[in-house]
């Protein structure tokens, strides 16, 4: 059985749909799942607990609002190996668990690892579909796993540390507590990212990622060789690749103006504020 930890901070509009694609084709109890609802003020562990007539599905509520602690909440009550935490915006299949658990052994050299990311983007303004062609040909992107909602642990994998550190990027943390030799993304199996609707959505989201980007370097600094990536790798494809020439002025704007707010933020020791896009989490 491979555990599964949700964190979910008002997911009503999603959780539905994260869970019923989990299970679509998943065994009896072939998971041990567990939806943590931190700070909810809607229906999420109504909706969430509706599951668990069909499945072996948990909520467990906490009028904590904070990620980081319904990770840790949530290993209390999950028990198995390989262990994946998984964000209630985005969507997996029970197949893409299972490949991605194959790496997991505990005699596998990879400690943690994750789907190859999708992102729908198609159905965006032209700006943010500007923006996601060139995050989606970068480095970053393409190589190995990303930070981005979705990530399984070993069991050797997840004794690398103890609890949950109070971070704001939990997803970037759990991929440079790896080497990159120790961690990687599957070839076949995928998970879909649901991007902002609107251009100030993917600021805000790319603010948070960079100021924890930040926080991560002030607080980990020895995990920074793991990181794989560069920006001046990402330039460099930007530079050679005519096609994306056209969308890169507004991509790199994107990045500078979320890279001054995650200074600002951070300056005024805001980090902790949440950027969060709720127009991803809406069907239009």
């Amino acid at each position: 059985m491979t555990s599964i930890v949700i964190p979910a901070y008002n997911e009503g509009s999603v959780i539905e749909r994260c869970l019923e694609a989990l299970l679509a084709d998943a065994g009896p109890d072939e998971f041990e799942i567990v939806v943590v609802c931190n700070g909810c003020k809607d229906d999420t562990a109504a909706r969430a607990r509706a599951f668990g007539a069909k499945a072996n599905v948990k909520v467990v509520e906490t009028p904590v609002g904070s990620k980081i602690g319904a990770l840790n909440l949530g290993d209390e009550h999950v028990s198995r190996f390989p262990r994946f935490y998984v964000d209630a915006d985005v969507q997996l299949s029970a197949s893409a668990i299972r490949e991605v658990a194959a790496l997991l052994g505990d005699d596998s050299p990879i400690l943690v690892a994750a789907p190859r990311a999708i992102v729908a983007y198609e159905d965006r303004p032209y700006l943010v579909r500007a923006f996601y062609r060139v995050w989606t040909r970068l480095p970053y992107f393409r190589e190995n796993m990303i930070g981005s909602g979705v990530y399984g642990f070993s069991r050797r994998g997840r004794a690398r540390f103890d609890r949950f550190p109070d971070v704001i990027s939990d997803d970037e943390f759990a991929r440079l507590i790896a080497a990159p030799h120790e961690r990687q993304a599957t070839v076949r199996a995928t998970f879909t990212i649901h991007p902002p609707r609107t251009l100030w959505g993917v600021i805000k989201i790319n603010t948070r990622a960079r100021a924890g980007n930040y926080e991560l370097r002030q607080k980990f600094p020895e995990m920074q060789s793991h990181a794989g990536t560069s920006s001046s790798r990402s330039l460099g494809v930007i530079a050679t690749t005519p096609s994306l020439w056209l969308d890169a002025p507004l991509y790199l704007g994107v990045m500078f103006l979320a890279k001054l707010r995650a200074h600002e933020k951070l300056r005024k020791h805001q980090e902790k504020v949440w950027d969060r896009d709720d127009t991803s989490r809406n069907p239009g």
